[in-house]
């Protein structure tokens, strides 16, 4: 099945010992990038990324969205951004949300865990996509520097603690997307290449 594999050990920080089966990141002679040993709640926080990074509140908007000045007198510039920048930076976003949304949907259960594939080229999507679910996390729970560069809640008492521990894999996420991406990309067959 897998041309690639590297399992990573990702378990809640107050756990004594990593799930039974770590996850497994892959690349498919196919082309295509897989998860596969995904427990029943990761599958769960995977499910959010789409969901995350749609929240319109002005926390979150203020972290996707940021002026490229606050200088009291470029007013002009800001209004020029908000004018010709942001629309595109919205549909880009929007965009990168519903390619992984349309992905997770192939998320399927083996056993009592889940197995993801995507196509490779869905790699810029997922990344765009795990970065606005962070930020929007991050802003909406007004998480400093130190909670976020910590391991993580020791324990889940609340909604935030759970946020960090999203921030926390969405991270880890990105950072296998960014190997993957920058080792030599698989063939691809020429039906994934028609198919978005």
């Amino acid at each position: 099945m897998s041309s690639n594999s590297k399992g990573i050990c990702f378990w809640p920080p107050w756990s004594a010992t990593p799930l039974e089966s770590a996850m497994e990141f892959y690349l498919t002679e196919e082309g295509k990038l897989g998860l596969k040993a995904i427990p029943p709640v990761l599958a769960d926080i995977l499910r959010q990324i789409p969901v995350c990074g749609d929240r319109e509140t002005e926390e979150v908007e203020s972290r996707l969205f940021p002026f490229p000045t606050i200088d009291p007198d470029e007013e002009d510039l800001r209004e020029d951004w908000k004018a010709f920048v942001q629309p595109d930076l919205h549909l880009l976003f929007q965009s990168s949300r519903q390619t992984v949304e349309a992905d997770l949907r192939g998320l399927r259960e083996e056993g009592d865990a889940y197995e993801l594939e995507f196509p490779f080229k869905h790699a810029d999507a997922w990344l765009n996509a795990l970065n606005q679910a962070r930020l929007a996390l991050a802003a909406e729970y007004n998480f400093g520097e130190q909670e976020l560069s910590s391991l993580g809640p020791m324990e889940i008492t609340n909604e935030r603690d759970f946020a960090l521990l999203q921030i926390e894999l969405y991270a880890d996420l990105q950072h296998w997307l960014i190997e993957a991406i920058d080792e030599e990309p698989p063939e691809e067959d020429e039906d994934d290449l028609s198919t978005e």
